[in-house]
């Protein structure tokens, strides 16, 4: 019960603290404030100002539900991934098993052909009777 009770007035510090922050550190320079000739050259320019809650449960809290949020998203998408991979598999296998049919079929048609075995280290006859 004490835990709990701790617990609570840590989370009520920490929304306290979070509030001070904010108030005391402002807010990003978006270059959007009046710096006379400066306006144009700071536009779309902006610095990160640390609001000072990397002690602040509820800060980090939501820091670590946004995380989380963001690998369940990646993971989801190394899923579809992976779906598209194994759907992949058959087809590149048939086309395998398709290409070495057609390196075959050459094989054959090639031996036809010449009427020898293309892999055969017996020297190729010559053409004669063409005179």
């Amino acid at each position: 019960m004490r835990f709990l009770s701790y617990l609570g007035i840590r989370f009520r510090e920490g929304l306290e603290n979070m509030g001070d922050a904010s108030a005391n550190t402002g807010s990003a320079n978006t270059g959007s404030a009046n710096t006379g000739s400066n306006n144009v050259s700071n536009l779309g320019k902006s610095t990160y100002t640390d609001p000072g809650l990397n002690d602040n449960p509820l800060y980090l809290a939501t820091l670590n539900a946004a995380n989380i949020n963001y690998l369940k998203e990646q993971v989801d998408e190394l899923n579809q991934l992976k779906q598209q991979v194994t759907a992949l598999e058959p087809k590149v296998a048939q086309n395998t098993a398709g290409i070495a049919a057609m390196g075959d079929q050459f094989t054959q048609s090639a031996q036809q052909l010449t009427g020898r075995d293309p892999n055969s280290k017996e020297p190729i006859p010559s053409v004669t009777g063409l005179n």
